[in-house]
C-alpha cells in the first residue's frame, strides 16, 4: 500500500524510563461459571456441563530470589491445554510445538530460541501489598493472553492487575462472527472481574483493554456495565467497523444492531489506536460513527505506517534495542500504558506529543499520524504486450527475493516503493504466458522520472503433448482441505502479489489436475481476485508456473469451499508439484480467513510479487482434485 502520508519524526523517551517499582507476578486460576450452560445436552455431572473458564493473571509481585521466570513456551502451552479443556471432542496433543514453529517461522527465528525466551514474569510469586486497579484484556479473534504478554509486564510493574479474556466461543470454544460467540467473551470478561474482586485487592473502578476482535467485545462490556468501568483502550478493535458498508451485511450488522449495541452509554474515558489503511478508503466512522457517539475524553490517533501485527507484541520477541526503538508496537504500549496510568493514577504522563508532535485530546479529521519518517524510491511505469501493445492486468512485478513489489492494474500500470536501496537488486517482470524481464535497480534509479514502459513477449506454449489412457481413471483429492473455523489464516493487509502455497506429493505417475479448491472460514461480505498458481518444485521451493495462461478466482461475499475449473487445460504431473493462491486485487484489508490445519505439512508463502519464499507451520487449506 504506496501512498503519500503525513510524516512525524518520533523523539523517542526510553519506555523503562518511568518508575517501575513492582515486580511482576503471573498465576492462573481456573473456575466455572455455573450460571451459563456450555456443552448442550447435558447434565450436571457432565464437566463441561458449566461453562469453564480459565483466567491468565499477570499482576504487581515482591520477586525473591527463589522464585521462577515464566519462559514464553509456558503462555504458549497453554492454548494446547485450554484446546483439550474446551474442546472435548478433540486431541491438541502436540500444538506446543506447532504454534512455535507458526510464530518463530513468521519472525524469523526456530522455535527452540523461543522455547528458552525468558520473560519478565515470575510464577506465583508472592503479590504486593496494596489495592490495585483491575485491566480486562480481552484477546484478539480465537487467540490468548499470551499475544500481548509484554505489555500486560509493562502494566503490572506500572501498579495494575491484568486478567486476560480468552477469545472462547460456544461449545466447542470456536470463536465466529456470530453475536452468541461474541456475547460468550464478553460474559466471560463480566464474571472473571468478579472473581479476581474475590480474591485480590483490587479497586473499585476497572480498565479495558481489547485487541482486534477483542477491541469490539470490550466496548459491549464497557456498555453493559458504563458504572463499572473508568478507561477503555482499543487496539485496532473491530468496534468501528471501517472501511466501506461492505462491513455492515450479515453478521456484523446484527452485532451493530442488537439492542445492548451503544456507544453513547460508555462512560469511560475513551482510547483508540488505530492501524494505518489507505487513505482513499473511509476514516473509521464514515459508516458507523462509533468514535463521535462516545462521551467526552475520547481520543482517536492513528498510528501512521503500522500494521495490524504491530498491536499485538509477538512480531517484536526477539528485536534487538536498536530494532525496537524503531518498532511501532513499543509506541503502541507505551501510548497505552500511560494513558491507563493517567486515569487510575492521575499521573501526567500521557503525552502523544512526546512521541509525535501535536495530537489533539479530541477526535477531529484529518486523523493525526504517528510515524517515523520513511524513504524510499518511488518505482512506476506501464506494462504492455509487445504485439499490440495493449496493457497486461496482473503482472508481477518486484525486486527478487525482497518483499517490495506489486501487481499491474486494469490499465496495466503499476507503482511501488523501494526502501533500504542496494543497486545490485534486480527488478523482475513476469507473468504467465509471456517472457519475463529483469532489470537492474542501478539502472532503472538513473532514469530521470523512475516512470518506464515495459513490453513482454508472448511466450510459446510450454505444455507438452499429453497421452490420455483408456483406463478408467481414480479420483483422489490432494493437499490440505480443512474447512476449521477455529484455525484459519488471511493475507496480511498490504500489497497485492502476496502469495500462499502447499506442497502435494505426487505418488502415481501421470496424474491429471481437474480442479482447485480452498475453503474460506470467515468473510466480512469482502470481494476479492485471486489467481491460481502451480509451480514445480526447484530446491525444495516453488519454481516455474506450469499454467498455459491465468486462472482467475473471484469472490463475492462467499464463504465455503470454492473450486476452479483446471480440466480444460489437460495438466498432467508427474513429479512434485506447489499449488497456490495470490492476491491480486480487492480491497487492501480484505475481511476473508481461509481455514488451516495446524497438523498439515506447512504453507510457504511470500508477500510481495518477486519475494523470497519463507514457510509456517500452519497449513492453509489448499487443496487439489486430481484422476489417476
Amino acid at each position: 500500500m504506496e501512498k503519500i502520508k503525513l510524516i512525524v519524526i518520533f523523539i523517542f523517551i526510553s519506555f523503562g524510563g518511568y518508575c517501575q517499582p513492582f515486580g511482576v507476578g503471573f498465576k492462573i486460576i481456573s473456575t466455572t461459571d455455573s450460571s451459563r450452560i456450555y456443552k448442550p445436552d447435558t447434565n450436571l455431572s457432565d464437566k463441561l456441563h458449566c461453562r469453564p473458564v480459565e483466567i491468565d493473571v499477570w499482576y504487581p509481585a515482591e520477586i525473591v530470589p527463589a522464585d521462577t521466570v515464566a519462559l514464553f513456551v509456558d503462555f504458549v502451552h497453554l492454548l494446547e491445554q485450554r484446546g483439550n479443556i474446551y474442546g472435548d471432542t478433540n486431541n491438541y496433543s502436540g500444538l506446543t510445538e506447532e504454534m512455535l514453529q507458526y510464530i518463530g517461522s513468521g519472525i524469523g527465528c526456530s522455535d527452540d530460541q523461543l522455547k528458552n525466551l525468558p520473560t519478565e514474569s515470575y510464577l506465583g510469586a508472592m503479590p504486593a501489598k496494596g489495592t490495585f486497579p483491575l485491566i480486562l484484556y480481552l484477546a484478539g479473534w480465537n487467540g490468548m493472553g499470551y499475544e500481548n504478554y509484554q505489555l500486560f509486564e509493562d502494566l503490572a510493574r506500572r501498579g495494575f492487575v491484568v486478567a486476560s479474556v480468552s477469545s472462547i466461543g460456544r461449545y466447542p470454544g470456536n470463536m465466529t462472527m456470530d453475536i452468541d460467540d461474541l456475547m460468550e467473551q464478553v460474559d466471560d470478561a463480566i464474571f472473571i472481574s468478579r472473581v479476581i474482586s474475590d480474591q485480590m485487592a483490587i479497586a473499585d473502578k476497572i480498565g479495558l483493554a481489547g485487541y482486534s476482535w477483542g477491541g469490539l467485545a470490550a466496548a459491549i462490556v464497557a456498555m453493559k456495565k458504563p458504572d463499572k468501568v473508568k478507561a477503555i483502550v482499543s487496539l485496532d478493535g473491530s468496534e468501528q467497523m471501517r472501511y466501506t458498508d461492505s462491513e455492515a451485511v450479515g453478521k456484523l450488522s446484527h452485532i451493530r444492531s442488537a439492542g445492548f449495541f451503544n456507544p453513547k452509554a460508555i462512560k469511560g474515558s475513551f482510547l483508540a489506536l488505530d492501524s494505518d489503511f489507505a487513505e482513499n478508503e473511509a476514516l473509521p466512522d464514515s459508516v458507523y460513527h462509533f468514535v463521535d457517539d462516545l462521551p467526552d475524553g475520547k481520543v482517536y490517533l492513528r498510528i501512521n505506517g503500522s500494521s495490524h501485527d504491530d498491536f499485538s507484541g509477538l512480531s517484536t520477541l526477539l528485536l534487538t534495542e536498536e530494532q525496537m526503538a524503531k518498532s511501532q508496537c513499543r509506541t503502541i504500549r507505551q501510548l497505552t500504558v500511560d494513558f491507563l496510568s493517567d486515569k487510575f493514577y492521575g499521573s501526567t504522563t500521557f503525552n502523544p506529543q512526546v512521541v509525535a508532535g501535536k495530537v489533539s485530546t479530541q477526535f477531529l479529521e484529518p486523523v493525526h499520524h504517528l510515524s517515523p519518517q520513511k524513504k524510499g524510491i518511488l518505482l512506476k511505469g506501464v506494462v504492455c504486450d509487445s504485439r499490440f501493445n495493449l496493457p497486461l492486468r496482473y503482472v508481477n512485478i518486484g525486486i527478487i527475493n525482497r518483499d517490495e513489489g506489486t501487481t499491474t492494474n486494469a490499465k496495466g500500470e503499476f507503482m511501488f516503493s523501494v526502501s533500504d536501496m542496494n543497486v545490485s537488486d534486480t527488478l523482475r517482470v513476469s507473468m504467465v504466458g509471456f517472457e519475463p524481464q529483469q532489470f537492474l535497480l542501478k539502472d532503472i534509479v538513473g532514469l530521470p522520472t523512475r516512470v518506464f514502459d515495459i513490453k513482454l513477449h508472448e511466450q510459446p506454449d510450454r505444455l507438452g503433448e499429453i497421452v490420455i489412457t483408456g483406463k478408467r481413471l481414480q479420483p483422489k483429492t490432494l493437499g490440505n482441505n480443512a474447512h476449521s473455523k477455529f484455525f484459519g489464516g488471511k493475507f496480511a493487509p498490504g500489497d497485492w502479489g502476496s502469495e500462499i502455497a502447499i506442497r502435494v506429493n505426487i505418488r502415481n505417475n501421470p496424474t491429471y489436475l481437474n480442479k482447485f479448491g480452498f475453503h474460506v472460514s470467515y468473510n466480512a461480505g469482502d470481494t476479492a481476485t485471486f489467481r491460481v498458481n502451480i509451480y514445480r518444485v526447484n530446491n525444495g521451493l516453488p519454481g516455474d508456473n506450469i499454467l498455459p495462461e491465468n486462472v482467475i478466482v473471484k469472490i463475492n461475499g462467499e464463504t465455503g469451499y470454492i473450486e476452479t475449473d483446471l480440466s480444460k487445460y489437460h495438466l498432467a504431473v508427474d513429479d512434485d508439484i506447489f499449488i497456490a493462491l495470490e492476491w491480486i486485487d480487492g480491497k487492501r484489508n480484505s475481511g476473508i480467513v481461509f481455514s488451516a490445519g495446524l497438523m498439515h505439512n506447512g504453507t510457504y508463502y511470500r508477500k510481495a510479487s518477486q519475494g523470497r519464499w519463507k514457510k509456517h507451520a500452519m497449513g492453509i487449506g489448499l487443496y487439489i482434485v486430481t484422476k489417476y
